[in-house]
């Protein structure tokens, strides 16, 4: 049997980052099921992410000072602000050497499948593997077998992604989403060039089902190949191109612990886009979550109700509601919907729709309340949802 302080459960980024910022202290297992730690995706932030975090700042690759929003029409607002693309290599392979030198165990290739809660411990197999440990950080989203068998998840809906990385022609500007086809339930294409002369390049589809009835890889494929960024893609996109793919629950936790448990990354957050607000999130907050954690392990004070008062909350109340409508709304735009969304973001304050990205509203600001009191006034998709958030929050 091995016995340590914590177990975290996914080498994704989420259990990379926590595991780093506790091995120092603790001693450490971490569990992927995997053969080896994720490089699948990739992620847009802002800025404060990179400040507050110095010692990562190599493992960014670009820096953007816009990007574009379009309509399907070619309606474009071009928001300004200060953004971050990472290179999922280095950032990975610096928070695994990190998690590694600080002397925690790392087991790749190990399923959590069983847990037994005890008075002292928490006993969790992994393959063969029997761990005993003061606490268990479930990293595992909401797929976890935790999440699920406790029933302490809501899911609203999912994001489905499909992407890869191209090679480029021609420097690109950024596109955070584009409708580039349209439709009755449109997908959103993104495109966030690299410094090695290639793009990330994905669409998203908004959707109630785990399975959509649509293929949209076939969709990504006709945008590279045939329709006018075809025109920025130095060549066909090959079967040996990096992929991306994930289904990313939207949803909300019932509770952010258990006892002798914590949920962090992912499962943690109403988790508002699958590249740019969850790494955003979890950069700014994992550091202070380990100091808590650190001090209830210290202290033996690991029952669920000392684990969730001691937790930092992953983004605002106002936040969160916000971003659970308009991912509502995203499920019911047309194509013409998000033209006028597109046309209010031309309108509205950089500052403002940055913050609704990566889940920065400040409710009391007056920017904010202006554009809420505008929405009386007009047909604003964004300031209806900020007005809305105010109105739920404060009628609950």
């Amino acid at each position: 049997m091995i016995s340590t302080d914590v177990v975290v459960a996914g080498g994704g980024i989420s259990g990379l980052l926590i595991a780093s910022a506790l091995a120092s202290k603790f001693s450490v297992v971490l569990l992927e099921q995997r053969e080896s730690i994720p490089c699948n995706k990739y992620w847009l932030t802002d800025a404060e992410t990179v400040r507050k975090n110095p010692h990562l700042e190599a493992c960014v690759d670009s820096y953007y000072e816009s990007m574009d929003f379009v309509a399907y029409d070619g309606l474009t607002a071009a928001v300004k602000g200060d953004y971050s693309l990472w290179d999922t290599n280095k950032l990975i392979g610096r928070l695994e050497q990190d998690v590694r030198d600080a002397g925690a165990k790392v087991l790749t290739g190990h399923t959590l499948y069983s847990l037994s809660q005890k008075s002292d411990a928490i006993i969790i197999r992994a393959n063969s593997q029997t761990i005993r440990a003061k606490l268990l950080i479930d990293c595992m989203g909401f797929g976890s077998p935790i999440v699920g068998a406790r029933n302490v998840a809501t899911i609203k809906g999912y994001y489905i992604v499909h992407g890869c990385e191209v090679q480029l022609k021609d420097r690109v500007r950024p596109v955070g989403l584009d409708n580039v086809i349209i439709n009755r339930h449109p997908a959103f294409f993104e495109l966030f060039p690299t410094s090695k002369g290639t793009a990330h390049a994905a669409l998203i589809l908004p959707s109630q089902q785990y399975q959509p009835a649509r293929s949209i890889s076939s969709e990504l494929d006709f945008i590279l190949r045939k329709s006018h960024y075809s025109k920025q893609i130095a060549q066909p996109p090959s079967e040996n191109r990096k992929g991306y793919f994930g289904i990313v629950p939207v949803g909300r936790l019932k509770t952010a612990a258990l006892d002798r448990i914590v949920f962090f990354g992912e499962a943690g957050q109403a988790n508002p886009a699958a590249t740019a607000t969850a790494l955003t999130r979890m950069l700014l907050v994992y550091q202070e979550l380990a100091g808590s954690i650190g001090q209830c392990l210290n202290q033996n004070t690991l029952t669920r109700s000392h684990l969730t008062r001691s937790m930092p909350p992953y983004m605002s109340r106002m936040n969160r509601v916000f971003q659970e409508l308009l991912f509502d709304s995203l499920l019911s735009f047309n194509s013409d919907d998000f033209q006028q969304f597109v046309q209010d973001l031309q309108e509205s304050p950089a500052d403002i729709v940055n913050d609704m990205i990566f889940a920065k509203l400040s409710f009391g600001r007056w920017r904010v309340m202006r554009v809420a009191a505008n929405a009386f006034r007009s047909k604003s998709v964004v300031g209806r949802h900020v007005l809305k958030s105010l109105s739920r929050v404060i009628r609950s």
